[in-house]
């Protein structure tokens, strides 16, 4: 029976490793403990993974303030009514604009697949795989989509003026509306004129400028390849074969050098040329392979760890929790008996779920907490205001960090 390669053992080493430390975990057999291989090579050789970046074209949509439309909600309501969203160039323009977005995602989904194992380890749906036998037509669907961006720009930038007028008289009509609206439904005064001006100001601050749709509106192809651990490992061990090679051709060498008789100079002068040569290229393969080996260690990197993956999700209910508590507490005059013990049940919630010994939340919690538990009387909203703000200002910066473990060694085990 033929022997596995060294390459092979290595790999089944660690897949029994790993069944023997999960039984050992679980206190069972490790023949209980089943592997879950599959293979990637298919994917890697006959396509390429790829996703569609549309980046810009949230500019053109925005949220409106209840306020602005002269809508005034009560503060306790039950049910929480979200405020709409409103285009800001007018939709002629904006759809021409969207349409080479949704040409270049269609293509996309025609012409790739979904592969859930892959979505799963890699965190996101994005990547679609496409063949490469249909690559051709999806680069044509493609550029195709960026002709269609560059021409709706060019209109949108060659009647840039006229569209804003447009836009003017639209949103001092609104603010007109709104201020109607809001003097029959409210009893709170309010200057008719600065707040038509205000609004319709604070709509034309919003519409995008010209170098923002010339330059900030942008369709990307962003494609991704596989690099396997086995790869890696394969690479590092013929970087050693190649060293040791060299060590022996440089022993052997020597060896010539001692033997050749004078008389044979011009002999020994041509094996040292062949000699010089078969070494110079095998050091510059040698360096290629190690730029290679650098390359995916770099790729392995990003990606993704379980304790940072957890710690994320940790941070992500305290931010929206902190989110809604500091909502509430914008215009509040007191602190009320329910927020407060809100606040303090998800400063218990984070030391409960906290496995993973991050404690950069921990005094900003602490402040959170000890604002919170004060008496009813003694309880001051600007104390948790500040407590709260400061929580959403560290959870922010949490939620914008990468997570960084080898995801490429499970994929192989």
């Amino acid at each position: 029976m033929e022997r596995p390669s060294e390459i092979a053992q290595e790999v089944l080493t660690r897949l029994e490793t790993r069944k023997e430390r999960a039984a050992t975990e679980l206190g069972i057999s490790s023949e209980e403990v089943e592997s879950l291989p599959f293979d990637l090579s298919t994917l890697e050789s006959e396509g390429i993974f790829m996703n569609i970046d549309c980046r810009g074209f949230g500019s053109l949509v925005r949220q409106l303030e209840w306020k602005t439309l002269g809508v005034q909600l009560p503060e306790n309501a039950a049910v929480r009514v979200s405020p709409p969203r409103a285009g800001l160039l007018p939709d002629i323009y904006r759809n021409r604009l969207m349409r080479g977005a949704a040409q270049a995602h269609n293509a996309l989904n025609k012409f790739g697949f979904r592969f859930t194992l892959c979505e799963t380890v890699w965190g996101t749906s994005e990547y679609k795989w496409i063949p490469w036998t249909a690559f051709e037509s999806f680069e044509k669907s493609y550029l195709q989509a960026c002709e269609t961006l560059a021409a709706a720009k060019s209109e949108v930038l060659s009647k840039y003026d006229e569209i804003l007028t447009i836009l003017q008289d639209s949103f001092y009509q609104l603010a007109r509306d709104s201020a109607d609206r809001f003097e029959a439904t409210s009893d709170e005064p309010f200057d008719r004129e600065d707040f038509v001006n205000a609004v319709a100001a604070q709509a034309i601050g919003m519409v995008p400028t010209r170098e923002m749709i010339r330059d900030g509106l942008v369709i990307t192809m962003r494609p991704k390849v596989i690099i396997l651990g086995s790869e890696m490992i394969a690479e590092r061990n013929l970087a050693k074969s190649l060293a040791l090679e060299t060590t022996r051709i440089n022993s052997e060498q020597t060896k010539i050098d001692l033997e050749i008789d004078a008389k044979r100079r011009i002999e020994e002068i041509k094996v040292d040329q062949v000699t010089a040569e078969t070494r110079r290229e095998r050091e510059v393969k040698e360096r290629i392979r190690e730029m290679k080996i650098e390359a995916a260690r770099r790729e392995a990197e990003e990606a993704l760890s379980p304790i940072k993956e957890g710690f994320a999700q940790i941070t992500a209910n305290i931010f929206e929790s902190a989110s809604e508590m500091a909502e509430r507490m914008k215009d509040a005059k007191f602190v009320s008996g329910s927020l407060a013990k809100r606040a303090r049940q998800m400063c218990e919630w984070y030391q409960l779920m906290n496995f993973t010994g991050d404690t950069s939340l921990e005094n900003v919690l602490e402040q959170l907490q000890t604002a919170a538990g004060r008496e009813a009387k003694q309880r001051s909203p600007e104390e948790m205001r500040t407590a709260l703000s400061d929580l959403l200002r560290m959870t922010s910066v949490h939620s914008k960090k990468l997570l960084d473990e080898d995801r490429l060694t499970a994929l192989e085990l």
